[in-house]
C-alpha cells in the first residue's frame, strides 16, 4: 500500500472515530502517539489548531498534516505550541523548541540555532541535530567571526522584554572552548559585539 493511500486510510479512518464519539486525543500518529497539544500557525495570523502536537523527549513532534501547507525556509518552519513556544519544524513533524527572540523564534546565525539541554544552553543546525552542548546558562548566538557570547550564573531581569544580568562571560567558539575566559568584566562583550574600547 503507497503512502498516499495509507495516509488517507488513516485520516478516514480518524474521521470515522471522530463521528463516532470518540475524543480527538483517540485520534493517533502513525507511530502510535497521540497529539494532545494545540499549535498555532504563524503564517495564518496565529490560528490555533487543536491536537497538532506531543513532546517527545528533548523534542516536539508536530503532526505532519498540520504542516502540510506551511511554508518552508531551508528545510524548516516555525510554529508556536502551546505550553511549549516557539520551535522549528521538520517536514516530518520533527520539532525544536528554541529560545524566543522578539515575536519569533531564534534565528538561524551561522546555521546554528539556540535550545535548552538539561537546563543549559545547546546548539542546532538546521536538521534540528544537537551539534554543540554547553555548561552555560545562557549565550548570545555566534557571530560571523564564529564567537559567541557565553554566561555562567546569569539570570533574567525579569523585565519584558528581558536581560541576563549577572555572572561570569566569556567567548566560547565552535567546538564550545572558551576564547575568552570567564570573567566579571564586560571585556568578552565588548570583542562579541565590535565596540570600540
Amino acid at each position: 500500500m503507497s503512502r498516499a493511500v495509507r495516509g488517507r486510510a488513516l485520516a478516514a479512518l480518524a474521521l470515522l472515530g471522530l463521528a463516532a464519539g470518540l475524543a480527538p486525543q483517540a485520534v493517533r500518529a502513525r507511530d502510535g502517539g497521540a497529539y494532545p497539544l494545540a499549535c498555532r500557525d504563524v503564517h495564518a495570523d496565529f490560528a490555533r489548531t487543536e491536537h497538532c502536537a506531543r513532546r517527545a523527549g528533548d523534542f516536539v513532534r508536530i503532526d505532519p498534516a498540520r504542516l502540510a501547507r506551511m511554508p518552508f525556509r531551508g528545510g524548516v518552519t516555525e510554529i508556536v505550541v502551546d505550553e511549549i513556544g516557539w520551535l522549528w519544524a521538520r517536514r516530518d513533524g520533527l520539532a525544536l523548541a528554541v529560545f524566543p527572540l522578539d515575536n519569533g523564534p531564534d534565528p538561524f546565525a551561522q546555521g546554528l540555532v539556540r535550545a535548552r539541554h538539561a537546563g543549559k544552553v545547546a546548539f542546532h543546525d538546521r536538521r534540528l541535530r544537537r551539534v554543540l552542548a554547553t555548561d552555560f546558562d545562557w549565550s548570545f548566538p555566534f557571530n560571523a567571526r564564529g564567537e559567541a557570547l557565553v554566561c555562567q550564573g546569569c539570570r533574567s531581569d525579569g523585565r519584558q522584554p528581558s536581560a541576563m544580568v549577572g555572572g561570569r562571560w566569556g567567548l566560547i567558539d565552535r567546538h564550545g572552548r572558551l576564547t575568552r575566559p570567564l570573567a566579571e568584566g564586560g571585556g568578552a562583550a565588548t570583542r562579541y559585539f565590535g565596540w570600540p574600547r
